[in-house]
């Protein structure tokens, strides 16, 4: 039964052709509208969180002491927060960090500066660092630099600040200078880079990672006070989460001992929220273009059952019932917004294609394109970007939306007495 009655639906749209045309047309531009617009968002959200970093970075919280309850109150980043970090649902590791305490490199006649932080070895297979070259190593005098250190020597006798670029781990030896400065000592040491970090848009770019026993060794020097295993404070402290989803509950959970916590993740999420809400309300704007594209629907309906009245009384007088009278406008509204919204999706597909395209060609300057404040780097050229998810929702969309459109005339079409429709020219 439901097959005839798709059969002759498909037959009666034929009818009037023009009419469906610009029917149809009505749906394809609605349906278009809400591709486009969504598709922007999530263009833009990609470009976003590729600016971002990587995806390593996304689970990092880094942790401080807060004046929270007054300074006296407030905890310290001890061993015992250490391991009350660990026992939090969802961490998978956590990272606590000595900062040196003064150091100044050089190579020759340049001077050179980084942020030397000390970490333990044994974390080191587990932090998931970006290696560029290299074997990532802090055995006995073996440093790990970030991205952009070998960017950061400069002459200090020159008048103006010109940074030049070095390979540590080609060029050397690369000195270390410690100052005592109670003392008025000084101190050098070589340092042997074992391997370089890939540009990860964070401060690991800065950092150059060392053996934590040899920062603390140094510091004692530097500031002539003996480490204190009871007493003892760490710097910083990282803790990593197991994945994305974690990072909330894993924040809050820190900030509940009294520390401050945040991270790139936490901004993330935000971010996605902001893109949701974004997606929402464009996703709105498009929908009234296909809600103009329903009354259009409802409009041909109505028309067709007003040329079809003596039709439906013929169906109804050979046996057709009022359901299946309903069944059949139905049909004829719901494929409508089918074919509307396939068309719909085809058009923004090559609309998507045409403008990425042109970005993708579009003339680039240093900062990006230049008629869009873009990184190139950032977007690949994918303003508009369309989710096999995204086309399934707007036909989906538009086949309910020419379905309800068809209710009314549908309703009334099964509910003409046959008399009356019999008698109808």
């Amino acid at each position: 039964m439901f097959q005839e009655l798709l059969q002759l639906a498909i037959s009666n749209l034929g009818r009037a052709r023009a009419r469906l045309l610009m029917t149809v047309g009505g749906v394809v531009v609605g349906t278009t509208a809400v591709i486009l617009l969504i598709a922007l968002t999530f263009g833009l959200q990609n470009a976003a969180e590729a600016g971002i970093g990587e995806s390593t970075t996304l689970t990092q919280i880094d942790v401080y002491t807060t004046g929270r309850g007054g300074s006296e109150d407030a905890p310290a980043l001890t061993e015992q927060a250490i391991i009350d970090f660990w026992q939090i649902p969802g961490v998978r590791l956590v990272l606590p960090t000595v900062r040196l305490q003064s150091g100044q490199m050089s190579y020759e006649d340049y001077f050179g500066f980084g942020e030397i932080m000390g970490i333990d070895p044994r974390l080191l297979p587990y932090m998931s660092l970006p290696v560029a070259r290299g074997e990532p190593s802090l055995a006995a005098g073996q440093v790990i630099a970030g991205s952009t250190v070998h960017e950061n020597f400069y002459n200090p006798e020159s008048e103006e600040f010109t940074p030049i670029s070095i390979d540590l781990m080609q060029d050397g030896p690369i000195t270390l200078m410690l100052s005592n400065f109670s003392a008025g000592s000084t101190r050098e040491v070589d340092l042997t880079f074992s391997a370089e970090l890939a540009q990860t848009n964070s401060f690991t770019d800065y950092v150059i990672y060392m053996d934590i026993n040899q920062v603390r060794e140094w510091n004692e020097w530097i500031t002539g006070e003996e480490y204190d295993p009871e007493t003892f404070t760490y710097d910083q402290v990282t803790v990593f989460a197991a994945d994305r989803e974690s990072v909330s509950d894993i924040s809050e959970a820190i900030k509940d001992m009294g520390f401050g916590a945040g991270g790139i993740g936490d901004y993330l999420n935000s971010l996605n929220d902001f893109f949701v809400t974004m997606r929402l309300m464009l996703g709105a704007v498009g929908g009234v273009a296909l809600l103009v594209a329903a009354f259009g629907v409802a409009n041909t309906m109505m028309m067709a059952i007003m040329e079809r009245t003596r039709e439906i009384g013929i169906m109804k007088a050979i046996g057709a019932t009022n359901e299946a009278i309903l069944t059949l406008f139905l049909l004829e509204a719901g494929l409508v917004g089918l074919v509307g919204g396939i068309m719909g999706v085809l058009l923004a597909q090559g609309v998507s294609y045409l403008v990425n395209t042109g970005i993708q060609n579009m003339p680039q300057g240093d900062g990006g394109y230049y008629f869009l404040p873009i990184d190139p780097n950032q977007i690949s050229g994918q303003l508009l970007v369309v989710p096999s998810e995204l086309t399934v929702f707007a036909i989906g969309l538009a086949t309910i939306v020419g379905i309800f459109a068809g209710l009314y005339p549908a309703w009334r079409a099964a509910n003409l007495p046959p008399v009356i429709a019999l008698k109808h020219d």
